[in-house]
């Protein structure tokens, strides 16, 4: 009797010396997914790839500008010379040095090719939206894991309040059954079932709080936080928002994410076509360049030779056959713009079917919520009948502690029941584009 004291005792003790730490930090909703956003390595490798997108998206990288090299070069000989002329004159040198330097400047400039480098514009210009679409995406699937995290924590807390009357209840009947034997009116057999059922209940918390701590690290790590960091969260209020499955649908064609990626691959797909589709045409380059040499001799029929002077003109070049290669590629490429639409309808049937599903769940979330909360005050008034009746000795332990099963039970299954509530409501808001809103 004096070990199932210290055991009540020792939980107690662990309870509230958790309570009170857990208490130094409240996170709230709002806050969390603030931080969230602010340290989620997804979220950061995601605007890392539009920062590159961006930084590629140039009219130099469409190919749109000219291209300026400069090049140059001194070279030096030191030659045996020996030049025999028509005129029978013979020129004869050892250790003859000569110099030749060259230095310009050169301009190249594809005024045509076909059209390809405004399509390359173009198709660096999706490239960035499709960069920040990602960003949103990845923004969206954050703040959903959070979200889903913090309901998930809410309603491991729900449970543990839960075990935790249910170990009262089981104390009270521990207490009735040892005065009992005590004044004679009962015997041991009680007062063990009692030790038995607290043992248990004791058990189940436990269990229940590693639960709950695990789902706490889980959040910590979708913060970027260190799994040691300790909070508590702010405590939430059961709701019941109305939702017309038409008006989310509309929402969901024109809001979701996964939609607008599926439209810009297809834009993309199209301009894969139109580039090939320039290969058919010449490309046509301006060439404009400065030039410079010098060249010095010691003998020779040149002693001194400098040049300088402009050099400009025009180079074509087409390529009238290849294999049909370049008729392939266009092929292949026309295949993605079918494969990308077929793509996005299979997208948009699958996210209608998801939509639908949820949608059916959370009706049947919120119905069984509250059946459950009008089984719990059946249940909380049989279990108060039932205890009337254990301390005026009409009915025995085993009744009682049925009872109060019972009552957990149908308070786990509430607390179930508005979870699922929650998490089908959070699917509906991310699937119909709502949720970053």
């Amino acid at each position: 009797m004096k070990m199932v004291r210290i055991s009540i005792l020792f939980f107690s003790f662990i309870f509230l010396f958790q309570s009170a730490v857990i208490s130094q930090e409240t996170l709230s909703l709002d806050e969390a997914i603030r931080i969230a956003l602010q340290n989620n390595f997804n979220v950061k490798i995601a605007l890392n790839d539009a920062i590159i997108n961006k930084t590629n998206n140039t009219l130099g990288n469409a190919g749109l500008l000219p291209g300026v090299a400069l090049n140059f070069g001194n070279n030096y000989n030191i030659n045996n010379t020996r030049q025999e002329f028509f005129s029978g004159d013979t020129r004869e040198g050892s250790g003859v040095n000569t110099s030749n330097i060259n230095a310009n400047i050169q301009l190249g400039w594809t005024v045509f090719d076909g059209m390809r480098m405004f399509v390359n514009r173009d198709r660096l210009k999706e490239i960035e939206t499709i960069g920040q679409l990602n960003i949103q995406l990845q923004m969206e699937n954050t703040v959903s894991q959070v979200m889903s995290l913090y309901y998930n924590i809410d309603q491991h807390q729900r449970r543990i309040e839960t075990i935790k009357k249910a170990i009262e209840i089981s104390k009270e009947r521990y207490e009735l059954a040892t005065l009992k034997k005590n004044v004679g009116s009962g015997s041991g057999i009680p007062v063990l079932q009692a030790q038995v059922d607290i043992n248990a209940d004791s058990s189940a918390l436990i269990r229940q709080q590693l639960i709950l701590k695990t789902a706490k690290i889980q959040l910590n790590e979708i913060l970027g936080r260190s799994p040691e960091v300790v909070f508590n969260i702010s405590s939430l209020t059961d709701g019941q928002a109305d939702v017309d499955f038409q008006e989310l649908s509309e929402k969901t064609t024109q809001r979701n994410l996964m939609l607008q990626m599926a439209d810009k691959n297809i834009r993309l797909s199209e301009l894969n076509v139109k580039l090939w589709d320039g290969n058919k045409y010449p490309m046509i380059d301006l060439n404009l360049g400065y030039n410079f040499s010098r060249f010095k001799a010691e003998i020779g029929i040149l002693k001194f030779n400098q040049n300088t002077g402009l050099s400009y003109g025009l180079t074509g070049r087409w390529n009238i056959f290849n294999g049909w290669n370049n008729k392939r590629e266009i092929q292949v490429a026309k295949l993605g713009i079918e494969t990308g639409k077929l793509t996005k309808e299979q997208t948009a049937l699958s996210l209608k079917t998801d939509l639908f599903t949820v949608y059916n769940n959370y009706l049947i979330a919120l119905e069984l919520s509250r059946m459950e909360e009008a089984n719990i005050r059946i249940a909380q008034q049989n279990l108060d009948i039932t205890t009337e009746k254990m301390r005026l000795g009409t009915i025995d332990a085993l009744e009682l502690r049925q009872a109060q099963l019972n009552l957990v039970d149908v308070e786990f299954r509430k607390i179930t029941s508005a979870f699922e509530a929650r998490m089908s409501y959070l699917e509906l808001m991310r699937l119909s584009g709502q949720l970053m809103k």
